[in-house]
């Protein structure tokens, strides 16, 4: 790869990324019309990727979007090693996110033979992710009644607008609360909070996306007999008063929030410590090779 070059997926075919094209009236552009997924690669290794895949796929099922036979799991394991092989990433950590939308015209009722595009790009991970301060905003968390919580929309406008207002405030992210002002969880991950022996996470009711980490969390609680844990509808004030706070994604895994609002928290506290030692263990144990 020559220095400077950049390559991607475009619907199926590895090519330099200043080279595909995608016309004005893609219904992706013109109304975000499309889902996507991003996920961590560990040195040309994946953590449940046929999770990450299944969760795309039922975000283009709700969307009406037929499943192209290059989207399904085995054809993409292979490009997706010939990206990161292209980008030279198979020997560091690397951030993958896939990307669907379809064309069609105005209006926003697509037409049945509107075309189905995708694209893959990959990026280095990042060495350090600092301790996130967490900002509270007017913005709401769209109930899943409206836009459904199981999959990753492309039309992400309250997310956007959420972070600015959390940037506004000196926030690194948006704590995102609920219509009825339950917390729920911020624009790019999940929320954990831990007061004396008990770990909280908003439930699903809380129109939160229930992301794949959350699970393997959820999980590693329920095996552990040191903590305790409950999922619920929680005020801020139950939030304020934790003894410390974390995020969760696949990128990012499990990261101690450092403040919210004008409230520190511990980022070294022992259930964070444990948590992440044992999903470091889980990884380790469930990491599958993208090799051919």
């Amino acid at each position: 790869m020559e220095p400077g070059d950049n390559w991607l997926i475009y619907d199926g075919k590895i090519t330099l990324a200043d080279q595909p094209v995608v016309p004005v009236v893609s219904r992706g552009l013109m109304y975000g019309d499309g889902v996507f997924d991003t996920l961590r690669v560990y040195r040309g290794n994946t953590l449940l990727l046929e999770e990450h895949i299944t969760r795309l796929h039922s975000g283009m099922e709700i969307l009406g979007m037929e499943v192209r036979n290059d989207l399904e799991i085995d054809t993409l394991q292979k490009k997706l090693w010939e990206l990161l092989e292209k980008q030279q990433l198979l020997h560091t950590d690397a951030i993958v996110r896939l990307q669907v939308w379809r064309d069609g015209q105005r209006g926003y009722h697509p037409q049945g033979d509107s075309s189905i595009h995708y694209s893959v790009t990959a990026s280095d991970w990042p060495e350090f992710f600092s301790h996130p301060i967490l900002a509270t905003v007017d913005q709401r968390r769209i109930p899943s009644q409206s836009m459904p919580s199981t999959a990753k929309f492309t039309n992400g406008i309250n997310y956007i607008l959420a972070a600015q207002s959390a940037a506004d405030k000196g926030g690194d992210d948006a704590l995102m609360q609920t219509v009825n002002g339950f917390v729920s969880e911020t624009t790019i991950a999940n929320v954990f909070w831990v007061k004396g022996d008990t770990i909280y996470t908003p439930d699903e009711e809380c129109d939160l996306i229930p992301g794949i980490t959350r699970k393997i969390i959820l999980d590693i609680l329920e095996e552990n007999n040191h903590w305790k844990s409950e999922q619920g509808k929680y005020s801020l004030d139950h939030l304020y008063d934790a003894d410390a706070v974390w995020i969760c994604n696949s990128v990012r895994e499990v990261l101690a929030v450092k403040q919210i609002d004008d409230q520190d928290f511990e980022v070294d506290h022992p259930a964070i410590e444990q948590l992440q030692n044992r999903y470091t263990v889980f990884r380790r144990d469930n990491v599958k090779s993208l090799k051919p």
